[in-house]
C-alpha cells in the first residue's frame, strides 16, 4: 500500500483538490496551466491507488462522491505542509495570486483599483487579470474558469457565492446639449418620443431593460436605437443624434460629468416612483475556490467605493442623498 500511496504526488493532489472545487476537468487544467489529458491520468492515478471512483461523471462535468469530500480536507493540509516546506527553504518573494475578473466597463478600472491598491489581505498582493462581459461569463465562472464577475442579477449556483455590494440609486437621461428631453416637465414620459440607447448591464437570458419592461407593461411604443457594454459608446452616440440615452447607478455619472456635448436629468426620484419600486442591486459573484479572505475583502472594498461614487454625485449638486444605506 505504502508503494501505492507514493504515487500521489503534488501535482495529483492538486488534481483531487481542483475537481472537488470546480467539478470540470477542462477548467482544472486551465487553473493548473495543463491539458486535459494529464488531468485524466492524475484522475486514474488517484482512483487505482485509492481503489474508489471518487469522482461521478455529469452532463457538465464531475460530482465529488462522499469519499472525495472526505479526502479533500487532508489533501487540502498536506499540500499546505507542502507550500510551507517551499516557502521556509526559499528566500523568494512571494508570487502574486492571480485573479481573473469579469466586468462591465464601468467597473473594471474600480475592480481593478480596490484590488491592486487596496487589498493587503494576500500576502505577496494580487494581479488582476480583467475580462470584458460577454454572455458566457455566468458559465464560466460556475465552471471555475474565471474567479469573479459583477452583475445585477444573483447567478445562485453552489460553485458561486453571490454577495450584494450595494443597491442601484440613482438614475439619468442623458442627451446632446440643446436637447428638449433635458427641459422637459416629464422626462420619463416624454423620452419614449425619441430613440433610446441603452447599456445592456445583464444579458442573462436575454433579459430586457428595466425601461422596456415598463413600457411593455404599459402599452408604450418604444424604439431602441442602441444596446451596447459601452457607456462611452452609447454616449458618444447621442451626443451625435436626437437619441436620449437611458443611465442607471451613480456609477455613470462619472462618463458624463464634466463634457460640454451633452446634459443630464436625474429622474430618480420619478424612477422610483413609476418603473423600480424595487431597486436592484449590484452583485459581487466569487467562485468558491477564491481566497475567502481576498472574496470578503473585494466585497468590502467595492461596497465602499460605491458609496463614495453615490457620495461624490450627491455632493456634486450640493445635497445629501437619503440613499446612500447599502442593502
Amino acid at each position: 500500500m505504502l508503494k501505492k500511496v507514493n504515487r500521489l504526488d503534488y501535482f495529483t493532489l492538486m488534481v483531487l483538490i481542483g475537481l472537488v472545487e470546480l467539478k470540470n476537468g477542462s477548467a482544472v487544467a486551465n487553473k493548473l496551466h495543463t491539458t486535459q489529458s494529464k488531468v485524466s491520468r492524475a484522475l486514474n492515478c488517484l482512483r487505482e491507488v485509492l481503489d474508489d471512483e471518487l469522482f461521478i461523471r455529469q452532463k457538465y462535468g464531475f460530482e465529488p462522491n462522499s469519499v472525495a469530500l472526505r479526502i479533500y480536507p487532508m489533501a487540502q493540509t498536506i499540500l499546505e505542509q507542502y507550500d510551507k516546506m517551499i516557502s521556509t527553504t526559499r528566500n523568494s518573494v512571494v508570487a502574486p495570486y492571480q485573479l481573473k475578473v469579469a466586468a462591465h466597463e464601468q467597473w473594471s478600472m474600480m475592480v481593478l483599483n480596490c484590488v491592486t491598491h487596496q487589498c493587503y489581505c494576500v500576502e505577496g498582493g494580487v494581479n488582476v487579470n480583467v475580462l470584458p462581459w460577454s454572455d458566457t461569463v455566468s458559465e464560466q465562472l460556475c465552471q471555475g474558469k474565471i474567479d469573479c464577475s459583477i452583475s445585477i442579477e444573483p447567478i445562485r449556483h453552489e460553485m458561486v457565492d453571490d454577495v450584494n455590494i450595494g443597491d442601484i440609486t440613482h438614475f439619468f437621461l442623458v442627451a446632446r446639449v440643446g436637447h428638449p428631453i433635458l427641459t422637459s416637465a416629464d422626462p420619463l414620459a416624454d423620452i419614449f418620443d425619441y430613440k433610446i440607447g441603452l447599456v445592456n448591464s445583464n444579458w442573462h437570458n436575454n433579459k430586457p431593460h428595466r425601461i422596456e419592461e415598463y413600457a411593455h407593461e404599459q402599452g408604450i411604443n418604444i424604439q431602441v436605437a442602441l444596446k451596447s457594454p459601452s457607456l462611452r459608446m452609447v454616449i458618444d452616440h447621442v451626443s451625435k443624434s436626437d437619441d436620449v440615452c437611458v443611465l442607471n447607478s451613480a456609477v455613470a455619472y462619472e462618463y458624463f460629468e464634466g463634457r460640454e456635448d451633452v446634459g443630464f436629468v436625474d429622474v430618480s426620484a420619478q424612477w422610483r416612483d413609476l418603473i423600480e419600486q424595487q431597486p436592484e442591486s449590484y452583485f459581487l459573484h466569487c467562485h468558491r475556490s477564491v481566497t475567502p479572505k481576498l472574496a470578503q475583502c473585494m466585497a468590502k472594498l467595492l461596497t465602499e467605493k460605491l458609496i463614495d461614487i453615490q457620495g461624490h454625485y450627491e455632493s456634486s449638486k450640493g445635497e445629501t442623498s437619503p440613499l446612500l444605506d447599502m442593502a
